[in-house]
């Protein structure tokens, strides 16, 4: 009798290391939100009190405010995948009036390649042989000056 109700609160276990867990990151669109954001009527301060505070601006340009989100699903160990991407973008007028709503997803981002190569530094690399023995003689005993 034991023995079945140790293997059925393992079995429990077991399959409950498999439930995927479902992460959402970043802003999350409130789709009613955004539809009352009109370009050319809504202004800085509206989109702010309806949205928030933008995920990130552009590098060089204030006026375009960028809202990122995503929504992933882990099993168990494994990498997770992306199950939704929104990112939406708001650019802004001379005016501070709403120019332009665009919104962008996983389907519409580019893979980027990145570079394996490290950045060489200058100075010179100690073998562990080189690092043990530098330091003998260095340190001094409990209760001599330094």
């Amino acid at each position: 009798m034991i023995r079945i109700a140790a293997m059925l609160v393992a079995l429990g276990l077991a399959l409950a290391g498999c439930t995927p867990t479902v992460d959402h990151r970043g802003f999350v669109v409130p789709k009613q939100a955004v539809e009352k954001l009109a370009a050319g009527t809504a202004t800085r301060a509206e989109v702010l009190q309806a949205l928030g505070s933008p995920s990130s601006t552009a590098a060089f340009d204030d006026r375009t405010w960028i809202y990122m989100g995503a929504t992933t699903q882990r099993e168990a160990f494994l990498d997770p995948d992306l199950i939704e991407r929104h990112v939406l973008i708001l650019r802004f007028d001379e005016a501070d009036l709403l120019a332009e709503v665009a919104t962008r997803d996983a389907k519409s981002g580019r893979e980027v390649t990145l570079v394996s190569r490290e950045t060489p530094t200058a100075g010179h690399s100690f073998t562990v042989i080189e690092q043990i023995l530098g330091n003998i003689g260095r340190f001094s005993r409990p209760g001599e000056p330094q």
